[in-house]
């Protein structure tokens, strides 16, 4: 297990900290509207959790499915990549949903998540849930060495296999990331 306290102390040796690990803390910390990453190296995927504070209409959520693939696909086209693979689907537990937005780690560029980010905070507005700790609060050295990480991370993830199936989550002022 690996921990980030999000004040800016890593709780965890660098030196310990593999790819995956580290490429899942970061998505995290840089993206406080992720609510959890969980990468399965079988199929070398990797599933974004985004929690919204109230149900959707199966319709609606159809529409915003279908708007998120297409502008997933019009982003990599605009990139120079093809047609990229792309899931979406939603557990409703009590007055909550969360959404899984399923993608292929090795073409997945961080301007992706960057758009993801966009298109569920327009949709969702205050009813998405959105960390606390966002790189504009965190201390400005730590924000900027994670958004760096995030970045070589990506680029490794895509030149190397990651082995290891884990799951990064919040845990209050913290991102732990466990293998599984």
């Amino acid at each position: 297990m690996l921990g980030f306290n999000l004040s800016g102390k890593n709780s965890g040796s660098r030196k310990e900290m593999n790819t995956g690990v580290q490429l899942l803390a970061s998505m995290l910390v840089c993206y406080p509207e992720l609510y959890a990453v969980a990468y399965e190296p079988q199929d070398t995927e990797i599933t974004l959790d985004f929690v919204v504070k109230k149900k959707i209409a199966h319709e609606e959520m159809e529409e915003f499915a279908s708007l998120v693939d297409k502008s997933v696909q019009t982003y990599h086209d605009l990139h120079g990549s093809g047609p990229v693979w792309l899931a979406i689907d939603a557990d409703v537990n009590g007055s909550r949903m969360t959404v899984h937005v399923r993608r292929q780690l090795a073409t997945m560029l961080r301007g992706e998540l960057d758009l993801l980010a966009e298109l569920f905070c327009d949709k969702f507005g205050d009813d998405l849930q959105i960390d606390v700790h966002t790189l504009d609060s965190l201390e400005p050295d730590f924000s900027n060495m994670q958004s760096n990480v995030l970045d070589q991370m990506f680029d490794m993830a895509q030149s190397s296999r990651i082995r290891e199936k884990m799951i990064g989550m919040r845990d209050k002022d913290k991102v732990v990331v466990y293998n599984r």
